[in-house]
């Protein structure tokens, strides 16, 4: 299990006993209740706030970005950091550092190449759909959140067109752990270098070209990429409890299809709710 889990991490997704099939981890009627109460609760909150189509989409834009913080950490490629940041150094590695220090340079990485990719999204935007009306937007966004948000709940399967790669692996035998640490982080920041599981980052990117600004988007992305410490960050803690590693990383596997789940119900909540504000 230790070996499997800190050497071999893109093949952890596969086994069952680690992460379980949806089906399994989280029963269809649990799954059915999560769908309905994220749509009414979207429904509703869309109902009572009622805001402009702009103001919707910042608001989409802003949900699909704190979504994607916690969602997209639960892979291979997250854990695998967690697993560089938090281990103690091993003896005769190269460089000087500490678990702190590693994830401030894997944060570092990671809201550089982040900023830059949100506000390159942003100004995209602008230039490529600033003449569509924020209405017409918004309704797609909507409907495409709602599409995703069944497809994170097991109920129909979507296309997920992202880069079928991870981290190189080879770096953490090779490298100082502090430039790892870094350039995992710079890896991870833009999103589409990695394969990422969860669908709310097709949610942010989307929002980010339609609302066109480049602030907003370097904004977003900045929030993503230090939301992604966040494995690193809870494995730092847990190993100076006297955790240990392998134990953190099982842990983070099993809860991920209840993560999957969630990020469905809070994109179909998402998806109703700028749908509700165009009625």
């Amino acid at each position: 299990m230790t070996t499997g889990l800190l050497e071999h991490g893109p093949d952890v997704r596969d086994d069952s006993s680690i992460r379980p099939p949806l089906t399994t981890a989280v029963p269809t009627g649990h799954r059915a209740t999560q769908l309905a109460l994220g749509a009414v609760a979207g429904g509703t909150l869309g109902w009572l706030v009622a805001p402009s189509a702009p103001t919707a989409l910042g608001i989409a834009a802003v949900g699909a970005a704190a979504l994607t913080a916690v969602a997209a950490n639960w892979s291979t490629c997250g854990l695998s950091v967690a697993g560089v940041v938090a281990a103690p150094k091993q003896p005769g590695r190269k460089g000087a550092s500490t678990p702190l220090r590693r994830l401030g340079l894997h944060a570092l990485g990671s809201v550089t190449t982040g900023s830059v990719t949100g506000a390159g999204l942003g100004a995209l935007g602008a230039l490529a759909v600033g003449g569509v009306g924020a209405g017409v937007m918004l309704a797609v966004w909507a409907l495409v959140a709602v599409a995703y948000g069944l497809h994170e709940l097991g109920f129909v399967t979507l296309p997920t067109p992202m880069r079928r790669r991870q981290l190189p692996r080879h770096w953490r035998r090779t490298m100082a752990p502090r430039k790892v640490s870094f350039l995992f982080g710079a890896i991870i920041g833009p999103g589409f270098l990695i394969f990422i599981r969860s669908s709310a980052y097709y949610l942010l990117v989307l929002a980010t070209l339609a609302v066109g600004s480049p602030v907003l988007g370097a904004a977003l992305f900045t929030v993503v990429s230090l939301g992604r410490c966040g494995p690193s960050l809870a494995a730092v803690v847990h190993t100076r409890r006297g955790g240990t590693m392998p134990r953190f990383l099982a842990l983070s596997c099993r809860i991920d299809r209840h993560v999957q789940t969630a990020t469905g119900m809070l994109l179909t909540a998402l998806g109703t709710f700028t749908l509700t504000t165009l009625l």
